[in-house]
C-alpha cells in the first residue's frame, strides 16, 4: 500500500502543475505578464512562457516519478516563493502554497516508490540524477 500511496500523492501534487504549465503555454501567460513586468523583468512574456515550461516539466517529473526528489524540492521552493510573492495579501492562498510545499518536501523525503519511471531505481546515466 505504501507504493500506491506515493503514486496517489505524486498525482495530487504533480497534475495541477501539468495543468497550470499547459495553460500558460497555450495562451494563459497573459495573466502572468503584468505581475512579471511589475518585478522589472526585461522580457516578461518570455519569462511567463519559461514559468509555464518549468511548471509543466516539473509536474511531469513528479507524476512520472523521475527525478522526483529534485523536482519535488524545486517545486516546493517554487510554491514558497510564489506564495510569498503573489499571495502574501491572501492568507488562504498563501497557506495553500505552504501546504503544497510541505507535500513536495515530504515526497522528496519519501521518494517516488516502485510505481514510477525506472521503478524508483534508475540505472546508467539516469542513476546520477537525484
Amino acid at each position: 500500500m505504501h507504493n500506491e500511496g506515493l503514486l496517489i500523492a505524486r498525482l495530487f501534487l504533480g497534475v495541477p502543475f501539468v495543468v497550470w504549465g499547459t495553460s500558460k503555454l497555450r495562451g494563459g501567460e497573459a495573466r502572468l505578464v503584468p505581475g512579471l513586468r511589475a518585478l522589472g523583468l526585461p522580457d516578461a512574456v518570455f519569462f511567463a512562457y519559461l514559468v509555464g515550461l518549468c511548471e509543466l516539466v516539473g509536474g511531469l517529473a513528479v507524476v512520472l516519478g523521475y527525478p522526483v526528489r529534485t523536482a519535488s524540492i524545486l517545486l516546493g521552493l517554487w510554491c514558497l516563493a510564489t506564495g510569498y510573492d503573489a499571495h502574501k495579501g491572501n492568507m488562504t492562498e498563501l497557506l495553500k502554497n505552504v501546504t503544497m510545499a510541505g507535500g513536495f518536501f515530504a515526497l522528496a523525503t519519501a521518494g517516488a516508490g516502485v510505481i514510477s519511471l525506472f521503478g524508483g531505481a534508475p540505472s546508467g546515466l539516469f542513476a546520477y540524477m537525484p
